[in-house]
């Protein structure tokens, strides 16, 4: 490939030549004039494909720009898997330009500066968004790694297919830089420096396509993760019945001082998740059985549904609305009773557990 200026006057040059040849000449046999036509077809096809090659050298991507600061915590789990998907879709498209932009510039089994500044272009954008990619896979292993089990092993595979590929992107990176050597010092590239540079094209290719496979299914696999949560928390029965309205309060604090407490850490685990819904089943099953208003305070049953509609937003990975809720719901339950501040609850104070103690999941 050669710059549009020398395609230019390379063009002017054949056509003079063509003309002078042409003026005052013999008159040539049929066959002379059929080879001159194809000679003529072949170097104009020669052309256009080198002008063709100089005009993909100026269609470099856009430099990729960081977007806003992102409080991770804040999203639901669904909307953290979308970013990791749509991260892993660009990598994957940029990994594979990247690749054709190799093709393209050794093609004519030559590489220029210009070459090498056009590849490049396309590696950092392929580099940008396999490292985007790899952080957003950290923030959801810091969130849901003791939750979301399924979906831990479905990134675990997608983030082995990023590491692969940043090493092939790093092959292409190192043989660019020694490209850029060998042109540093006048020297003519060896064959050997440019298959190199075409083999990390491939391996890069290779992986992309791994990559694009292994990451169509994971959105089906979060939506089967979360369905299994849910199923879980359901399937869990009340174990511990409040016995009156007073200590269905009690265990409706214990239930709200368990996921303040589990919450600590910004992140909620699998037998966390269990030992709350437990918690709810007993404290929904209290309202439901002594919650209607009496003396000791306003009518429960219209919040015994609470426990279960947190519970689910939970187990669906929509922790910030889950805790969002959770706070509400304990403003409506109003002034904790006495003796009350931790029934049931880790460390707490009596009510609604034998002990103070959190019940485990049902078998």
């Amino acid at each position: 490939m050669k710059p549009a200026i020398r395609i230019a006057t390379f063009s002017f040059i054949i056509a003079a030549l063509l003309a002078a040849c042409s003026m005052g000449a013999a008159p040539v046999s049929q066959e002379d004039a059929i080879s001159t036509g194809i000679a003529g077809t072949q170097q104009s096809q020669a052309l256009a494909q080198a002008t063709v090659n100089a005009a993909v050298l100026t269609a470099l991507p856009a430099t990729p720009t960081p977007g806003p600061t992102i409080e991770y915590v804040t999203l639901t789990e669904e909307e953290l898997a979308a970013l990791i998907e749509q991260a892993v879709v660009e990598a994957v498209a940029a990994s594979e330009q990247t690749t054709a932009s190799v093709y393209t510039a050794t093609e004519d089994d030559a590489v220029t500066y210009e070459e090498v500044e056009y590849v490049y272009s396309y590696y950092y954008y392929a580099d940008y968004y396999v490292e985007y990619a790899e952080d957003l896979l950290a923030e959801y292993y810091a969130l849901y790694s003791d939750l979301a089990y399924e979906m831990i092993a479905e990134l675990n595979a997608i983030e082995a297919e990023l590491n692969q590929m940043n090493e092939t992107l790093s092959s292409i990176d190192q043989s660019l830089q020694q490209i850029s050597a060998t042109l540093d010092q006048g020297l003519a590239l060896a064959e050997e420096t440019i298959s190199q540079l075409e083999t990390a094209a491939q391996s890069a290719q290779t992986n992309a396509q791994e990559l694009k496979s292994n990451a169509q299914d994971m959105i089906s696999v979060l939506q089967a993760d979360q369905q299994g949560r849910l199923n879980q928390i359901g399937q869990i029965q009340p174990n511990n019945i409040p016995a009156d309205k007073l200590s269905a309060l009690q265990s409706a604090f214990a239930f709200v001082d368990f996921a303040k407490n589990a919450f600590g850490d910004n992140k909620l685990s699998r037998d966390e998740l269990l030992n709350l819904a437990q918690l709810g089943k007993n404290a929904q099953a209290g309202f439901q059985q002594f919650g209607g208003a009496d003396a000791i305070g306003p009518d429960l049953t219209q919040f015994s549904g609470k426990f279960d509609e947190i519970n689910q937003q939970f187990a669906r990975g929509e922790i910030s609305r889950g805790r969002e809720n959770l706070n509400g719901f304990e403003a409506s339950l109003g002034n904790r009773p006495a003796g009350g501040a931790g029934g049931g609850f880790p460390g707490g104070g009596g009510g609604g557990f034998p002990g103070g103690g959190a019940p485990g999941p049902n078998p």
